[in-house]
Order: C-alpha cells, then sequence, then structure tokens
C-alpha cells in the first residue's frame, strides 16, 4: 500500500455526502447504478444515500453530479451518464485504499470490563522499505493507547488480536508482527497503575 500518496490525499468529510458515496461503495459491491430520472425509486440503501440531496421533494441532479465529479478528478471513484437516465459509479483502487485509510482512522479497542490477566507483547521488526507503514502503525498503536517499551515493542493488557490483524493486513506488514501473550513480568506494577487494572 502507498501510505505516502495515500496519506497526503485531501480527506472527505466524514458524513457528508460524497463521503457517503465512497463509503457506500467501499462497503457494498463497488458499483452502483442511480437513475436520474426517478432516484429515490431505487433500494432503500440508495434512498439513504440520495438522502443529502434532496431538497424541497425534489432531487439536486446538478449537485450530485458535481460531488460524483469531484470524486472522479480525485481518483476515488469513476462514474459515467448512460443513455437511458442512469449513472453508473464504481469505486477505483485509489478510493479502495482511501477507505481503508479511513477504516484505519476509525479503529478502536474494545476494553473489558474485567482483565483477563494476560498481557499482549506487540513486536516487530519491518523493513527500511516499509517505513512508512511501520510509522503509521506505531501512530496508530500508540492512538489506540498501546504503551511503547521500546521503538517496536509494545504492551497492552487488553485484546487486540483482530484490530492488529486488521491495521497490520492493510499495512501489508503482517508477517513482519509478532504477539506474545505474557502472564506476569517482573515490573508489571507500574503498568497495571498505567493501564488502571
Amino acid at each position: 500500500m502507498r501510505i505516502k500518496e495515500i496519506k497526503h490525499i485531501k480527506r472527505l468529510r466524514k458524513n457528508a455526502n460524497p463521503y457517503k458515496i465512497l463509503k457506500y461503495l467501499a462497503v457494498g459491491s463497488g458499483i452502483i447504478l442511480i437513475s436520474l430520472i426517478a432516484p429515490t425509486s431505487g433500494a432503500i440503501l440508495v434512498k439513504e444515500l440520495l438522502n443529502g440531496y434532496i431538497r424541497r421533494r425534489a432531487f439536486e441532479k446538478q449537485r450530485f453530479l458535481k460531488d460524483l465529479k469531484n470524486l472522479q478528478i480525485r481518483k476515488l471513484i469513476s462514474y459515467k451518464e448512460l443513455d437511458n437516465g442512469i449513472v453508473e459509479i464504481a469505486i477505483t483502487n485509489e478510493g479502495k485504499q482511501q477507505w481503508l485509510i479511513y477504516k484505519i482512522d476509525e479503529l478502536q479497542l474494545k476494553k473489558p470490563k474485567h482483565w483477563d490477566r494476560k498481557w499482549r507483547l506487540i513486536i516487530f521488526d519491518i523493513p527500511h522499505h516499509l517505513k512508512k507503514n511501520r510509522d503509521v502503525l506505531s501512530q496508530k498503536l500508540r492512538q489506540l493507547q498501546f504503551h511503547p517499551l521500546q521503538k517496536s515493542v509494545y504492551l497492552i493488557p487488553y485484546p487486540c488480536e483482530d484490530e492488529i490483524d486488521f491495521l497490520t493486513t492493510i499495512l501489508e506488514i503482517r508477517k513482519y508482527i509478532l504477539i506474545l501473550y505474557v502472564n506476569h513480568f517482573e515490573g508489571e506494577e507500574k503498568f497495571k497503575h498505567h493501564f488502571g487494572i
């Protein structure tokens, strides 16, 4: 994944209409057909997508097409108007990658009510040519409140396997990551205090 390129793309404002278009494409089949003649006659999800373009019960076709054009200029989608008044919209590879970056941004750790008395030690040795990916990983681990023990060693007392798998798979660095489970280690009391357990 070309993290350097993707991270410098101007972000879509969350829950704005263009963001919803990209989200709908990313979590769906990647392609949608929308009638410009009767836009609200489609599936429920299409109606929800177009809800932001309905004002006083009228479909704001020009605003919708302007948003599509802007998304296409940014290479996040491609679209074309067909002869029968249908617009075909498809997500691009850049759009998929941008959506994954949004998902990384939204990633959260669920803290259980009761600690299972296991520490998770995340260790990685990522090659220099993947430095950008490594930096994104380190930044996200800190945001998720993993405690850095060394430059590439992080500690957390909560289950995190699914989140680590998701994050490192997207960043294409999963094979460089180890998750170790530790029941006890010298000096753990200060980390219990740090994590409030």
